[in-house]
C-alpha cells in the first residue's frame, strides 16, 4: 500500500508532510499526561499512557467517521508539586506549564487552527489548564482567537462502563490499574496488588471537601497509591479506554464538522432558540 492509499489516522508524529496537508485539520487534540509514582504496582507513565491511548483511539475513529482531527504528541511532564516527597516525580512549575501550553495553542492558531481540545490525564493539571484557557481568552479581543476547551481521559466513559469499577480511588486504584493492565501489561507488578491506605485530614471541615487545599500526597497516600486494586483486570481497562475514546471521537466529529465563526460555540445569529 502506497502512502497515498494509507489511511490518515491523524496522529501527527506518525504522519508525513504530505499526509498532514491532505488532512486539512479542523481540530487539534493535545494530550497532557504526567510522570509520577503510582505505587509499587504501576509505572510512572500511567497518566501519560492513558491520555495518549484515549487520544489516539478517539482521533483515529473521528477521522474514520468524517472528522478532520490532528493529535499532537502527549506532554509527559506537568504539575506535581504535591508529590515532592517521592523520588523523581517529574514536574515543571504551574507557570511553566501554562506558558508551554499557551505557546502550543498560539502556534496552532498560527497554523490556522480554530478548535483545540486539551485532553488532561492528570488531576494535578486541572486548575492550571483552566487558567490557561482563561489566559488565552484574555489575550484576544472579543470574538477572536481559537476555541479552546478541556476534557479528561475519563470524561466520556459511559456510566454503565464506569460501574465496572467496584472500588473508587483518586490515584493508582482499580481504574488506573485496569487501564494499564490493558495498555501496558508487561509494566504491571500484579503480585504487588493490594488495598493501599488513603488517609483523611484530622480536621472534619477539611474532610468535607468544602475547603480547597493542595494535598501532600505522602500524607494522603503514603504508598503513592490508594484504594483496593485486587479487582483490577485488563478486560475492565479495555472497556474503560475504548468507552472513553468512542465518546471523545463523537465529540471530535461534531466539533470538526461545525463551522467556526466569531461567536463559536454559540449560534452566529442574534436572539435565542428554544
Amino acid at each position: 500500500m502506497g502512502q497515498s492509499e494509507r489511511p490518515i489516522t491523524g496522529v501527527l508524529e506518525e504522519m508525513t508532510l504530505e499526509m498532514v496537508r491532505a488532512l486539512r485539520a479542523e481540530v487539534v487534540v493535545l494530550p497532557i499526561g504526567s510522570t509520577e509514582p503510582h505505587g509499587p504496582h504501576l509505572p510512572y507513565g500511567t497518566d501519560t499512557f492513558q491520555a495518549d491511548a484515549v487520544a489516539r483511539r478517539a482521533v483515529t475513529q473521528a477521522n474514520r467517521d468524517g472528522g478532520r482531527v490532528l493529535m499532537y504528541p502527549a506532554l509527559p511532564i506537568s504539575n506535581n508539586v504535591n508529590f515532592k516527597a517521592f523520588p523523581f516525580a517529574a514536574r515543571v512549575s504551574v507557570r511553566t506549564l501554562m506558558n508551554v501550553v499557551l505557546d502550543i495553542v498560539e502556534a496552532l492558531e498560527q497554523d490556522g487552527i480554530k478548535k483545540i481540545v486539551l485532553l488532561n490525564g492528570h488531576g494535578g493539571n486541572t486548575d492550571t489548564l483552566k487558567a490557561v484557557i482563561r489566559e488565552h481568552i484574555g489575550r484576544h479581543p472579543p470574538d477572536a482567537g481559537a476555541f479552546v476547551c478541556m476534557v479528561t481521559s475519563a470524561s466520556f466513559v459511559p456510566a454503565e462502563i464506569g460501574k465496572l469499577i467496584e472500588h473508587g480511588s483518586d490515584h493508582a486504584g482499580e481504574y488506573e490499574t485496569s487501564c494499564v493492565m490493558h495498555l501496558r501489561p508487561e509494566l504491571v507488578r500484579q503480585e504487588k496488588l493490594d488495598l493501599f491506605p488513603q488517609r483523611q485530614p484530622e480536621l472534619p471541615t477539611l474532610r468535607s471537601g468544602d475547603v480547597f487545599f493542595v494535598r501532600p500526597w505522602h500524607g494522603y497516600v503514603p504508598a503513592s497509591a490508594g484504594g483496593e486494586t485486587r479487582k483490577s483486570s485488563a478486560e475492565k481497562g479495555k472497556a474503560l479506554i475504548d468507552g472513553a475514546a468512542q465518546g471523545l471521537a463523537k465529540f471530535l466529529v461534531e466539533l470538526s464538522n461545525t463551522p467556526w465563526h466569531a461567536k463559536f460555540p454559540y449560534a452566529a445569529g442574534e436572539g435565542t432558540t428554544a
